[in-house]
């Protein structure tokens, strides 16, 4: 399918994979979507905008590209800048089509609606998520529904303003937004004064019903004044880019202890005398209503509740589009300019080039066609097995961590050939796979499965895949790298030790694989007797939002990120914990919400080990500290920049860059799968690592001491 993005200051037209639908999604074959003038005009032109000049005036980009070329050099900083300066950005948001596909947690959407959707791109199919996506009511035509989601926005604007029957409101900007809000806002029985500088957006407000729309802010000041007695407007309403004279005007505008409202964001300069003065109130409108940037609600589809949260953004949404129906907005005439999605550019163009010679402008597309899609999208030449050298496999999942990565090693290997790139999005898959040489992509992990070219599974998907996904792989017959953790719970551990497989199975334990802890590891193997290790973590506080604290997406950090160390322990001492006692700070009661924790783990040979996991401390304090007791010799690594050993030989050895042994355990994966090495990351370590951090939450849980289970001896 085709889908528009953003990518090098230009507005390029890309084939794309078709999305998945899910149990609460939509996929809706699009008949129109809107351009909108003011966000979609600030993209564009932002991007035109060298990185190098952005550089200059933004500190924070300047210390973030210090701080790539300290940790990570001058090669790795250098193709991080060249992706920012070239990656792809999703335009649009806003638009309506034909509903083809309907997850079974949908209600109120059957196959073959004129739905209508927000938040989503220009593109031929959409992935509408359930909170979203809307019914279109019998009589509005796509073309108007196009419009909801800056609909919404305008109802937003309204509801923040709360104003109520009988008051008088000044309207700042006839754009898209403004126009619709001052038809709201009449709607509602208020008297509105709507101005904007171009005769065409006055026009256009007049012929929509709008009964005080002129030219100029003078006109609308000297028309607010006469028609107040002097005493100003209950509210204002800025529909426009926000500047220190704009909201001079509106303080002008406004009486005494009045109500200004700024619709959208940009940098607000307050004139604080003239607001103080008067006493007026300062309000921002974002987006399109409750619920908007919370991931639970956009997502998950957890909706708030109708007694306490009357207007969600899907509330917004369908009272627009009634609004429509009952003719009371009036939405067609704000579409000046139609073109079809092969004619984008042209809109763009219009829109960039002659922004005063339009207002809404809509996109076309063939709806009623179902677009048929794929399995996979082609890229490059395909690889054959170069004379069984290289590897072929796919990567399912691109997030940050596989991009900074796994992604960048597998293409710079010589041991790899990268036969195709799953991603969740149909951008992501493209644009990704492009980028780290696929021969194909995919938003259907299902097709790696039955792909006889692919020899091996890169999981590098959220938690609460991994196993589903593994299982998957090793039941096809494909070998498989997963990122950590394997499992995260115990049922998950018992289906992938029922799998029947003589395959590869390597969980993603990377620390082993560090230069410095394969020092660590060979100076052990001569000591005797019990070692005493301690792992301290300053792993740093995540913002609540964070996809690691949804219990929809992962099992949290202790499961999912503690048994790296966990794994640590059981390499080094070179058996399993019988035993582990631990203790969390603070009062978190979800599981997955735990962070803080001190674990000691008891070994049958007499070791202990000791992990202090913390969220409490700062990036300025060095990340990880390993500390290991043995034979009469001490060992310390700092953050793998720095190893310390005394007892014996002493030893000192710093590293200007760090190195955690991504590159080496892909390389180990390759030569396992390939029969040149034994592996030493097998199925069973990745399922009692898991086991071990259970057994850590349990402990917190019972606040007693708990024997370690063992599912594979």
């Amino acid at each position: 399918m085709q889908k528009n993005v953003l990518r090098a200051a230009a507005v390029h037209a890309e084939e794309v994979p078709a999305p998945r639908c899910n149990s609460s999604s939509v996929l809706v074959a699009n008949c129109h979507s809107i351009i909108s003038p003011g966000t979609e005009s600030t993209a564009v032109g932002s991007s035109k905008r060298d990185m190098v000049v952005k550089a200059i005036g933004d500190k924070e980009i300047r210390d973030s590209v210090v701080d790539m070329l300290v940790q990570d050099g001058v090669q790795k900083t250098s193709e991080r800048v060249q992706y920012e300066m070239t990656k792809w950005t999703p335009l649009g948001y806003s638009g309506a089509g034909i509903a083809i596909e309907v997850g079974s947690d949908i209600s109120g959407i059957r196959q073959g609606d004129l739905v209508a959707y927000a938040g989503q791109g220009h593109a031929e199919i959409i992935h509408a998520s359930k909170r979203l996506c809307v019914p279109v009511p019998p009589g509005v035509t796509s073309r108007e529904a196009c419009l909801v989601a800056i609909g919404s926005i305008a109802l937003q604007a309204v509801r923040r303003s709360q104003v109520s029957v009988g008051d008088t409101v000044a309207l700042i900007g006839l754009g898209l937004v403004g126009q619709l809000v001052a038809q709201l806002l009449q709607n509602a029985g208020v008297r509105v004064f709507a101005t904007d500088l171009l005769q065409s957006r006055v026009d256009i407000a007049k012929q929509c019903g709008v009964e005080d729309a002129r030219i100029g802010s003078e006109s609308a000041t000297r028309a607010i004044l006469d028609a107040t007695r002097g005493m100003g407007v209950d509210g204002v309403v800025i529909c426009a880019a926000t500047s220190n004279p704009l909201l001079q005007l509106a303080c002008k505008m406004a009486r005494e202890r009045g109500r200004i409202t700024i619709v959208g964001g940009g940098p607000i300069e307050v004139p604080r005398h003239d607001f103080y003065m008067k006493e007026l109130d300062l309000v921002i409108s974002r987006s399109y209503g409750p619920g908007r940037y919370d991931t639970s609600y956009e997502e998950s589809g957890i909706d708030y509740p109708y007694a306490y949260v009357r207007w969600t953004e899907q509330r917004n949404m369908e009272e627009f589009l009634r609004l429509i129906q009952t003719g009371k907005v009036k939405a067609a005439p704000l579409i000046t300019h139609e073109f079809e999605l092969e004619e984008a550019n042209a809109g763009y163009a219009l829109l960039m080039e002659r922004p005063n010679d339009c207002l809404g402008i809509a996109l076309k597309y063939d709806g009623h066609q179902p677009v048929e899609s794929p399995p996979y999208i082609g890229l490059t030449p395909a690889t054959d097995t170069v004379s069984g050298s290289r590897l072929r496999v796919a990567a399912i999942g691109c997030g940050a961590f596989a991009r900074q990565f796994h992604l960048p090693n597998i293409k710079a290997s010589n041991q790899y050939s990268l036969e195709a790139l799953v991603a969740s999005t149909a951008q992501s898959a493209k644009e990704f796979g492009n980028l780290y040489g696929a021969s194909k992509c995919s938003t259907d992990a299902s097709s790696v499965w039955q792909d006889e070219r692919v020899d091996a599974a890169m999981i590098f998907t959220r938690d609460l895949t991994h196993a589903t996904f593994a299982e998957a792989a090793l039941v096809s017959g494909k070998h498989v790298f997963c990122e950590k953790p394997l499992a995260v719970n115990r049922d998950e551990c018992l289906r992938l030790l029922a799998t029947p497989s003589n395959l590869v199975c390597m969980t993603g334990f990377n620390r082993r694989f560090a230069p410095m802890m394969q020092t660590v590891k060979s100076l052990l193997e001569d000591k005797q007797g019990p070692k005493q290790i301690t792992y301290r973590v300053n792993a740093g506080s995540l913002p609540a939002t964070s996809w690691v604290l949804d219990p929809g997406q992962s099992a949290g950090r202790i499961v999912g990120e503690a048994c790296h160390f966990v794994d640590l322990f059981r390499w080094l001492v070179g058996c399993d914990p019988t035993r582990v006692s631990a203790i969390t700070t603070g009062t978190a009661e979800a599981v997955h919400a735990i962070q803080d924790v001190t674990a000691t783990f008891e070994f049958p040979d007499g070791s202990t080990a000791v992990l202090v996991y913390s969220s409490l401390g700062t990036s300025k304090f060095g990340k990880e500290r390993l500390e290991v007791f043995a034979g009469g010799t001490a060992i310390a690594i700092d953050d793998f920049r720095s190893l310390t050993v005394r007892g014996g030989s002493d030893k000192d050895v710093k590293h200007r860059r760090i190195d955690k042994g991504h590159g080496q355990e892909l390389k180990h994966f390759a030569d396992v799968v390939q029969g040149k090495s034994k592996p030493s990351i097998q199925l069973r370590d990745g399922i009692q690592a898991t086991m071990c951090c259970l057994a850590i939450l349990e402990s917190i849980r019972t606040r007693t001491p708990i024997d370690v289970e063992f599912l594979v001896t």
